[in-house]
Parts: C-alpha cells; sequence; structure tokens
C-alpha cells in the first residue's frame, strides 16, 4: 500500500528566522495586478494565468526580501514573478521548452529588454519595464553584475531545454553542480546586496568568502526546490528533480529520498550560520552593508521553506507524494 510522505516542513526542522515584507499584501496585490495587466500574451490562456498567480509568488519573494524598502521591493516583485512565468514556459515541451531554437529567441529577446539595447515583443516588455523601475537602485558595478547573472539565469534556462530528453545526470555531483546554475537565484542575491538601508559595498560584494557563502545559499535553494516541488514537475513532466534521480541513482524508496534531501538541508543551514557568525566577527565586519545583507540571505533560505508547504503551486490532488 502506498502511503503519503512526511511532510518536508517537519522533517528540515529549520533553526532559521522567518518573517515577511511590512507591506507584503500591498506588494502581492499590486505585483497581481501588473502580471494581468502586462504578463498576457505569456500564458496559453486566462486560465494559466489565474492558476499562475494562485501560487502568490510575490509573497514568496517578500518573504525572501523582507528588509529591502519598498521602492526597490516593488520592481522586484515584478520581476521575479515574470521570471517564474517564463521558466514555466521554458519548462513546458509543448510549448516554448519544446525547442531550443525558439528557446534561444525568447532568450535574446528577454536580454535585449533588460539591456535596452532594441525593440522586444510583447513577451519580453515586461522584463524592461520592471528592470527599468529596479535599475536605479543599483549602482554601476552592481548593475554590471546583475546583468551577468541575469544572463547566467536564462543560459540555465536553455541547458534544461537543450538536454530534456538525454539522461546525461548519471551522479550526484554533476547533478549538483547543474542545479547550482538552473536554480537561477545568483540575480536575485546580487540584489539583496541593496540590504536594508545601506548597501554592500563592491569590494565586500567580491570578497571570496561571501561568494563562497552564496554557493551555500544557492545550494540550500535547489535542495529546497527539489525537496518540494518533485510532485508538481512530476505532473508537468520535468526531468530535473533530485528525488526521482536518487531513487534511480541509489534505489531508495520516496520517503528515503525526502529524509536524504530535509538531511542535506538542515546541512547547509548549520554550514550558513557558521560562516555567517564568522563573518560578522570578521574583517567584513566594518562594512555597514553586511548585516542587511546577510539578514537577506538568511530569509532568501528560511522564505521557501515557509512558503513552498502552503502554495497551491506545488499542490498536485491525487498524488500520494504532494507536499501537505
Amino acid at each position: 500500500m502506498t502511503t503519503a510522505a512526511r511532510s518536508p516542513k517537519v522533517l528540515v526542522r529549520s533553526v532559521l528566522p522567518a518573517r515577511s515584507h511590512p507591506e507584503t499584501e500591498r506588494l502581492v496585490t499590486e505585483s497581481d495586478a501588473w502580471i494581468r495587466r502586462t504578463t498576457r500574451p505569456c500564458f496559453r490562456d486566462d486560465a494559466g494565468m489565474e492558476k499562475f498567480l494562485a501560487g502568490r509568488i510575490a509573497e514568496l519573494c517578500c518573504a525572501m526580501l523582507p528588509g529591502l524598502p519598498y521602492p526597490a521591493m516593488r520592481p522586484m516583485c515584478d520581476l521575479f514573478q515574470y521570471i517564474v512565468v517564463i521558466d514555466d514556459a521554458f519548462g513546458d515541451a509543448g510549448w516554448v521548452g519544446g525547442s531550443v531554437h525558439a528557446s534561444r529567441q525568447v532568450v535574446a529577446q528577454i536580454m535585449a529588454a533588460v539591456t535596452g539595447w532594441d525593440s522586444v515583443p510583447d513577451t519580453a516588455a515586461p522584463a524592461r519595464d520592471a528592470v527599468e523601475r529596479l535599475r536605479p537602485h543599483l549602482a554601476e558595478a552592481r548593475w554590471r553584475r546583475f546583468v551577468v547573472d541575469f544572463e547566467d539565469m536564462l543560459d540555465g534556462y536553455l541547458l534544461e531545454v537543450a538536454t530534456r530528453n538525454a539522461d546525461g545526470l548519471t551522479d550526484l555531483d554533476s547533478y549538483a553542480e547543474r542545479r547550482r546554475v538552473t536554480v537561477a537565484m545568483k540575480w536575485f542575491l546580487t540584489v539583496a546586496e541593496l540590504g536594508h538601508d545601506r548597501p554592500l559595498s563592491d569590494e565586500t560584494a567580491a570578497d571570496p568568502e561571501l561568494r563562497a557563502l552564496r554557493e551555500v545559499v544557492l545550494d540550500h535553494l535547489w535542495l529546497t526546490n527539489d525537496l518540494y516541488s518533485c510532485a508538481k514537475e512530476r505532473r508537468d513532466g520535468e526531468y530535473i528533480s533530485l528525488i526521482p534521480l536518487l531513487q534511480r541513482l541509489e534505489d531508495r524508496s520516496h520517503q528515503d529520498c525526502v529524509d536524504w534531501i530535509a538531511g542535506r538541508v538542515a546541512e547547509q543551514e548549520t554550514l550558513f550560520l557558521d560562516r555567517t557568525a564568522a563573518l560578522s566577527h570578521g574583517r567584513l565586519a566594518t562594512d555597514p552593508g553586511l548585516p542587511g545583507y546577510l539578514d537577506n540571505l538568511t530569509h532568501t533560505m528560511s522564505g521557501p521553506l515557509n512558503w513552498s508547504p502552503g502554495t497551491r503551486r506545488y499542490q498536485v490532488p491525487g498524488d500520494p507524494h504532494a507536499t501537505r
């Protein structure tokens, strides 16, 4: 008899603090209205748009950057939601994700929108609108890194499309290396450098210790994503998921896979807390922007852990292993 897996929310036992932006409801309402107004060409139909909005993606963004000032948070919510819309389109093998050529064309259009290089179609125009409102908050050096990180994210989407039908993932190390790219959050961590009231200095942002900390955050993010999204990805025909990979490579039960991933999430949290404690008392502690940035990184990790169990995005009726 098949039994439902225990809730990953219980298994992780996160010790990270969690809170949401003080203007979350306003931000969600405004960003959802923006999605309805600007992104209809990115959906197959109105029902697809409403299904997307039911997941409350903007609420997740507010939980991940609760200290970001409203003027920067507003375009950030819009851009974050738009990126998830595009990620879904790339994951749809019956639409954009079914053609490498079409996917490359979409990537070129989005990058043209972000950089302002050329006129763009309606499907890319929302990116231009959101980025134009976000850019004034990013100093020149941070803006340049943002563009590089954003393109890196889109390259990750192309990688997923190009390898959709190729089973080239034969070990956990290669899978983890790929997921650090395809989780597509480096640009988000760059925006998080804005901190609360003082941004991180460019010198601190480039420090090797802080770059290593961001790798810990990225690993935590993709592990959390794989822990909660498996049922949705199975329903949607996605192949990039750690649970089926573990089942195939190591002949584990679904519950064993959930337990194993939850353990790795907890390990990343411990590593993160150890390193942030060292950074807070080390040579980078003189940067007044460091506390706000570390706080943002903390919530970038705790946000998905608290949002994922309740979002309708990951609820798959009838799936015995869907998160509850």
